[in-house]
């Protein structure tokens, strides 16, 4: 079943910059999906558009048959930005249950659950300059699942890591997808970061953003021996040629 529903979608700013022109794609429940894209084809804007951050736009979307804006009034979703947003003063498991208090819940042992869910208990009482950024922003993640949301929507949230530690987070992002079963949309300009992690590729063309093509990708396993696979490598040569094709 189709949890977000992407119909006809086009946004154009005031300044009559068109970001987005008659999108369309829908996304299961349960799929890991990434959108990529050329620079400045709306995929941040799009997500945007879907967390109900931005509702000035044409066409229709759906978060489980409701408007974006009324689903993140309900809280059904989760949003990690590209630069971590974890507050210096609070330590980590304080910065993962401050959701939980602005929205006065007490259930503090959720976000406990979800650092040993991830394996990173020992991390709770670490202020946040002890951590490394891919760390940090790996918190930000558990930090926007401890509402419990039906998506979570990731907007480049390793772009500023390197290669190697990179790897890394996506291994602890592939055990929190799987632990928790969460719909995710990640946002990301790296083509490997898509294919390894995702079930579904949604392909963008350049400015404004369209639908160019959707890939499925069914990797025989995904850990860090894949990455330099035969069948690995042919993932990222097939979606450069749609991105190549997508700007002509």
């Amino acid at each position: 079943m189709a949890i977000i529903e992407v119909k006809s979608v086009t946004k154009e700013y005031q300044e009559g910059f068109l970001a987005l022109r008659d999108l369309t794609f829908s996304v299961e429940e349960g799929d890991f999906v990434s959108i990529v894209g050329p620079f400045g084809c709306g995929k941040s804007t799009l997500l945007e558009l879907i967390s109900g951050l931005i509702s000035d736009y044409e066409g229709t979307i759906k978060i489980k048959g409701e408007n974006p804006e009324e689903a993140r009034l309900e809280r059904r979703i989760g949003y990690t930005f590209q630069r971590s947003t974890l507050l210096p003063w609070r330590n980590i498991i304080q910065n993962i249950m401050l959701p939980l208090e602005i929205a006065q819940i007490k259930d503090n042992k959720r976000a406990y659950s979800l650092l040993e869910m991830v394996g990173l208990s020992y991390l709770a009482k670490k202020a946040p300059y002890e951590l490394s950024g891919g760390m940090q922003q790996l918190i930000s993640i558990v930090r926007s699942l401890v509402l419990n949301p039906d998506i979570l929507l990731l907007d480049e949230p390793f772009s500023s890591i390197d290669e190697i530690n990179r790897t890394k987070m996506h291994l602890h992002l592939l055990r929190i997808h799987q632990q928790t079963n969460k719909t995710t949309l990640l946002v990301t300009h790296s083509l490997s970061e898509a294919v390894f992690l995702s079930e579904r590729i949604i392909v963008m063309t350049s400015s404004p953003g369209r639908t160019k093509r959707i890939i499925d990708v069914n990797l025989s396993i995904r850990n860090e021996e894949i990455l330099f696979s035969e069948e690995f490598l042919n993932y990222i040569k097939i979606i450069r040629e749609e991105l190549k094709n997508g700007k002509k």
